[in-house]
């Protein structure tokens, strides 16, 4: 189902875009306070496997997640320098690691399509749709959904990571 052709329709939309595996993927600029380039983070015992450790940004420690290993995507074979995405959880900060950022689009929300039915499952609830831009396809996301959503699962609040993980005690 595509969105109509009203004046609402023809809103536009600011997302940063930042690639993973040689995809593209959009989240909206509201939800990002910065970028920078990722200098690494310090292993924490016992964190979920895509959690990396914790950072170090302007005195505060900071979690830092994985964004490809919290979506199910392999370790990149690479050695580029990825970057960090900060952004507000509940008022605390969150690194999120990407591949690459590679900008800000202004893209109009008649070129979004909703996720189809078929590729929706327990986890997917952070993914909002498929943008398109020029021959590119955007896949968008709520990345706030993806950091902290652990559907189905019992949640529990880890103090100082400030996001959902699964109990481990079931």
């Amino acid at each position: 189902m595509a969105f109509t052709d009203t004046p609402a329709a023809r809103e536009e939309i600011k997302m940063l875009t930042f690639s993973i595996d040689n995809v593209i993927y959009g989240v909206d600029v509201n939800q990002v306070r910065e970028v920078k380039n990722f200098e690494g983070a310090t292993p924490v015992p016992y964190a979920p496997h895509y959690v990396k450790g914790v950072t170090n940004l302007r005195g505060e420690v900071i979690p830092v997640i994985d964004l490809r290993k919290r979506i199910g995507i392999t370790d990149k074979k690479d050695n580029q320098t990825p970057s960090i995405m900060i952004i507000v959880q509940d008022k605390h900060p969150i690194g999120v690691i990407v591949d690459t950022v590679v900008e800000v689009l202004t893209l109009q929300k008649q070129n979004i399509e909703p996720s189809p039915e078929t590729l929706l499952t327990g986890h997917s609830e952070g993914v909002i749709g498929v943008a398109k831009h020029d021959k590119d396809l955007i896949v968008m996301l709520d990345v706030l959904k993806v950091v902290s959503n652990d559907a189905g699962n019992t949640k529990e609040n880890i103090k100082g990571f400030q996001i959902q993980v699964q109990n481990a005690t079931k």
